[in-house]
């Protein structure tokens, strides 16, 4: 038997990924362990962030403690711009922390 149109297997998966309609669920999953290691890492805030959402370029993270979200609303932009480059593209245009 002759192979025929051999494909790597990083194309068969994004393909699969493109098809299924994964794709945005993905990059949103990538978005919220994105804040949660920044926010772990970056500033030992531990589990500060009780809730994610994400749509239409908005990130919102509801903080459980007011002296941490004050202190996180302070460097809001900052943070966004670490989330982006940590994602490698433009995906969160506004950080609303609730």
């Amino acid at each position: 038997m002759k192979r025929e149109a051999t494909r790597c297997l990083g194309d068969v998966l994004a393909d699969f990924v493109q098809e299924s309609r994964l794709e945005e669920g993905l990059q949103r999953t990538r978005i919220f362990a994105a804040w949660d290691q920044l926010t772990v890492g970056a500033f030992s805030l531990g589990s500060c962030t009780t809730y994610h959402s994400f749509r239409e370029g908005v990130l919102t993270c509801r903080i459980n403690s007011s002296v941490v979200r004050a202190h996180l609303q302070t460097q809001a932009e900052m943070l966004r711009l670490r989330l982006n480059a940590s994602l490698r593209g433009e995906y969160v245009k506004q950080l609303k922390l609730t």
